[in-house]
């Protein structure tokens, strides 16, 4: 495989040129002649696919993935014996069951997680396959708590704190979990870690919510207020309204004596159900 090219596309993909790091793959697989790498190549352009929301398109790339090993002309004990087969054939899994949870569809991504850390219970042991025990734990804790089983999700989120990757967004489901316990410094805690480290928009405007939830049950109205308008000014209309944060900034508003700021949130919350 010609390295230098498949670092160049991976540089693409991180830099947001996802078309290009996609087609850069595909060009790659083309000209390579080992299944592993070959196939290792089109499971990046199934991720990158998936980042664009192609997720179609994506399962076909691992299937092309999966048929290029299956269609190999290495004896099957040769291939059995690399282990970057079993590196390969967790990630393909790992990547399926992660397309499921981007469609949105959590209970079967879970399934899928599940049966993951059963069928690869002693290749996972194997220090060149840790990374992939923690993206699936990780992966299996945040959908947990989005469930709302979060008493299942804390155990595994806080095996997760030792984890090398996505820190901030486990420190997030962490705080999530430990305020849907009603324990409020400790979601305190890890939502402002979570907050400091860095989280993507689509997490950002909820930890800020929710740190305004643990402030407000904490009796700190002024915290709890700036939380919550820290939460509008990224939030969607959808979320603004599902998680009632005009309600909260209200309440919040008036507790603190602010009654021309609790009268306009109200007016606003009367607009956005309107």
């Amino acid at each position: 495989m010609d390295e230098q090219s498949f670092l160049k596309a991976c540089q693409l993909r991180d830099n947001g040129a996802l078309k290009e790091a996609i087609e850069e793959f595909c060009r790659i697989a083309k000209e390579t002649s080992d299944p592993i790498d070959k196939a290792g190549v089109l499971l990046n352009a199934a991720t990158t696919l998936k980042i664009l929301g192609e997720c179609n398109l994506a399962r076909m790339q691992l299937k092309a993935a999966r048929d290029v090993i299956i269609s190999s002309d290495d004896p099957p004990s040769k291939l059995r014996a690399d282990y970057r087969l079993a590196l390969l054939n967790v990630r393909i899994e790992f990547e399926d069951a992660d397309i499921s949870s981007f469609e949105g569809n959590i209970t079967e991504a879970l399934a899928r997680f599940d049966l993951l850390l059963t069928k690869y219970e002693q290749e996972l042991k194997e220090p060149d396959l840790r990374e992939c025990y923690e993206m699936i734990q990780a992966r299996r804790g945040f959908i947990l708590a989005d469930l709302g089983r979060n008493r299942d999700a804390l155990p595994i989120l806080q095996e997760a704190e030792s984890f090398k990757g996505r820190q901030a967004e486990i420190r997030f489901y962490l705080g999530h979990c430990y305020l849907a316990i009603r324990d409020y410094s400790k979601a305190l805690e890890w939502l402002n870690e979570a907050i400091g480290l860095g989280l993507p928009r689509r997490l950002e405007y909820r930890a800020n919510c929710e740190l305004g939830i643990a402030y407000y049950n904490m009796k700190n109205y002024a915290q709890a207020k700036l939380s919550f308008e820290k939460s509008v000014e990224k939030a969607d209309t959808e979320y603004i309204q599902q998680a009632q944060i005009w309600k909260w900034l209200q309440n919040s508003s008036r507790l603190l004596g602010l009654n021309d700021e609790a009268d306009r949130y109200s007016k606003l919350g009367r607009v956005a159900q309107s």
